[in-house]
């Protein structure tokens, strides 16, 4: 039985300790907030459900790209083919290319946000820095798949 990659380990415990918990949390919250609209004709005053549930989701959606990409599992387009053995390198360095771009003009625009939540009171900046969570940790994974090559792992 071989060592598992450093990247089997860490997709684990995201689904576990992060992703599972999140989508749970998201369901339980909207069912509370359905339940108090539609049930307790809002005795309860949960108006702050819904932007919760969708800064979750923004944050569910840009840390699952280290998943996706991690298990092939985003969807693509070929426009012409590429020979194997480029076709992996090339692949990454257009994810990584794309995550640094994305990254970088999220960092660049926060200065210029001022919106708040209405219900939450919170920054708007909240959902933008999943951004550069997600990015940061997609360009993260492929140096470290390529470091694991060069070091024999």
């Amino acid at each position: 039985m071989g060592v598992r990659p450093i990247g089997d380990t860490i997709t684990k415990w995201l689904k576990r300790l992060i992703y599972l918990p999140i989508i749970l949390a998201i369901i339980g919250l909207l069912s509370v907030a359905i339940t108090d609209r539609y049930l307790l004709d809002g005795e309860l005053g949960f108006v702050w459900v819904e932007e919760l549930c969708v800064i979750l989701m923004i944050w569910l959606i840009f840390m699952s790209v280290f998943i996706v990409d991690r298990e092939n599992l985003h969807l693509r387009v070929t426009l012409f083919e590429v020979k194997s053995k480029w076709a992996e390198w090339l692949e990454d360095l257009c994810l990584v290319s794309f995550a640094i771009i994305l990254g970088w003009t999220t960092y660049g625009n926060l200065p210029f946000m001022f919106s708040k939540y209405a219900a939450l009171g919170w920054s708007i900046k909240v959902g933008y820095y999943a951004i550069m969570v997600g990015t940061a940790m997609a360009v993260f994974a492929k140096v470290a798949k390529y470091a694991a090559r060069a070091f024999g792992r």
